[in-house]
């Protein structure tokens, strides 16, 4: 893969020397000790249809204004609202993986089993069993799906939880393999859930990735083996065929899901990387691509964009959300590794995302109640996506 280093990319406007991988590590116990003190419940941003109002939310704009509301409003309406903190199943199986990374570890070895029998737990039975949902309904610009359809996003982040705890036995993985071909998978491409054909670029790779992972799995029935690696192969076909000239992936192929934003676009990046991989296939154009266009137009300097090309400061950019901030911070670690940057550059992302982390993140271990913006108290949107950036972190540095 070719590397290239803009200085834009690594100015000293933010320095920092590289960061040891024990304080990486100390920093990722402070995460997770803030998401074991609150039982990994809280806040979500998609949560305001949990309300009890919602029963009166019968049309999809009425549904989308009241999920938005309590999303944006500078207010927490979730008290008033009656909506009451979630623990999900996407957060406990990020948390999962995060510290399986550290397994050599005996007390992150045990947080990562225990995460992984909760999230294994939740696996779904009955029409769609062997695949995981979300714990709210989603109404969206494409669609709706209730907290009892399960969703590839969903399903990629707890399954990869419990495949990397070691949680899932035989008899689940090979059900989770099945329905994932046959709720999920259109012929063409991994569909974000089984009510919706729309091609999603994030959620078609993470279906790619996951497929390709179960299908080189010991003890896969060759049948099921060989669909899975069909199935991956056609959907990394079709999103990098939808790569545009210029490197980025559109959020999807609709009329309107055509903006580009950052954690989808490292959502992209990093699923592609592990698919192309597993299936043996050469991306490297794709992949390069991407990336140059993600660091030179979804970056300002070391700080993470919301939106390509969106000045720092402006709504969504500039450290503005969270879920963005620490995928930029998985990603700018993913990128010295690879040698897309130079070393250091991961140590100033960190730097600049880090003072948006909660405040009790940034101190020692025994200061009580978590506090800051329901976005940033999120187990799912913030506290688990920052805990699988710094693990990945700590493990890049290790290696050198």
């Amino acid at each position: 893969m070719a590397a290239w280093k803009s200085s834009d990319l690594t100015d000293a406007e933010f320095t920092a020397d590289l960061m040891p991988p024990e304080e990486l590590e100390w920093r990722a116990d402070l995460v997770f000790r803030l998401l074991d003190g609150c039982d990994w419940a809280g806040p979500d941003p998609y949560d305001g249809l949990t309300s009890p109002l919602a029963v009166l939310a019968v049309h999809p704009l009425l549904r989308q204004a009241l999920l938005q509301t309590v999303k944006r409003s500078p207010v927490d309406l979730r008290p008033l609202l009656a909506v009451r903190p979630l623990r999900t199943a996407t957060a406990c199986g990020l948390g999962a993986t995060a510290c399986s990374r550290l397994a050599a570890f005996p007390l992150w070895r045990g947080r990562a089993r225990e995460l992984g029998r909760w999230t294994s737990a939740r696996q779904l039975r009955g029409r769609h069993a062997g695949l995981w949902s979300y714990e709210f309904d989603v109404q969206t610009r494409w669609g709706y799906y209730p907290a009892s359809m399960p969703n590839i996003v969903a399903t990629a982040f707890c399954a990869d939880g419990c495949l990397d705890s070691g949680t899932l036995d035989a008899g689940s993985t090979e059900r989770l393999a099945a329905a994932l071909l046959d709720d999920l998978y259109t012929g063409r491409h991994f569909a974000y859930t089984p009510a919706s054909g729309t091609l999603i670029h994030n959620a078609n790779l993470m279906g790619a990735a996951l497929a390709t992972r179960l299908a080189l799995l010991d003890g896969m029935p060759r049948q099921l083996a060989s669909r899975l690696l069909d199935a991956a192969r056609s959907a990394v076909s079709v999103t990098v065929r939808g790569q545009r000239p210029d490197g980025a992936w559109p959020y999807g192929t609709s009329a309107n899901l055509d903006w580009v934003d950052g954690f989808h676009t490292g959502y992209v990046l990093l699923r592609l990387d592990t698919a192309a991989r597993g299936l043996g296939l050469e991306q490297n154009r794709a992949i390069d691509s991407g990336v140059r266009y993600y660091l030179e137009h979804l970056f300002d300097g070391p700080v993470p964009r919301y939106y390509a090309d969106e000045r720092p400061g402006r709504r969504g950019g500039g450290c503005g959300d969270p879920n963005n901030d620490a995928t930029a911070l998985r990603m700018a670690s993913w990128a010295e590794e690879r040698g897309y940057v130079r070393p250091g550059f991961a140590d100033q992302v960190l730097e600049a995302v880090g003072p948006f982390l909660p405040e009790q993140a940034r101190k020692p271990a025994g200061h009580a109640t978590l506090t800051g913006p329901p976005v940033r108290r999120s187990p799912r949107w913030s506290l688990a996506p920052f805990l699988d950036a710094l693990t990945a972190f700590h493990v890049a540095r290790s290696a050198g």
